[in-house]
């Protein structure tokens, strides 16, 4: 099938197709035949697909990673699974900036879930992020007491004065005391 694609032409017809299905099709095949030039088709099917269903679809197969242009260019609808799918990527990638910039754009995500995967984390950036996603999320004990754990001191008055709770900030300044 390789030898007698048209590429530019498939591009041109394929935004014509009324049927939907066909698109999954045609990534389909690019993911067989064509995988570098897959993202090249994403961002002309843009406009048409589901983005749910395609990265999903990517999921299953196990193959997002190939298509991380089209994800981060489809963030902007602020979906569910697309950003969970980009927040999983930075993590397995250990890119802790291009996560806590997902997190600060994009709130459409199962915050709680996040934060106890990032709590256990090894890199020490992960866990600060941990302890920002609970702030969010006014748990304030949990992240005062992440970054008790991990001495980010700073990180702790921070959150312990933003939270207002007296019994916080003295637990705090007791901790402090105490080491």
């Amino acid at each position: 099938p390789t030898q007698c694609w048209k590429e530019p032409l498939f591009k041109d017809i394929i935004t014509k197709v009324a049927n939907i299905e066909l698109y999954y099709k045609a990534l389909s095949f690019y993911l067989d035949y064509k995988p570098m030039l897959l993202n090249d088709l994403l961002l002309v099917l843009t406009p048409r697909l589901d983005h749910t269903r395609a990265v999903t679809f990517f999921q299953k197969v196990g193959q997002l990673h190939l298509c991380l242009p089209y994800v981060k260019s489809v963030q902007s609808h602020n979906n569910k699974v697309i950003n969970e799918a980009l927040n999983n990527i930075y993590i397995d990638n250990e890119d802790y900036d291009s996560l806590r910039a997902s997190i600060d754009s994009y709130n459409n995500f199962d915050n709680s879930a996040l934060a106890q995967r990032m709590e256990k984390h090894e890199l020490i950036e992960f866990r600060r992020i941990a302890a920002y996603l609970f702030k969010m999320s006014n748990r304030w004990k949990q992240a005062v007491e992440l970054c008790k754990k991990d001495l980010l001191f700073k990180d702790a008055m921070e959150y312990a004065a933003d939270s207002r709770n007296m019994e916080i900030a003295e637990d705090l300044m007791g901790w402090f005391l105490d080491h």
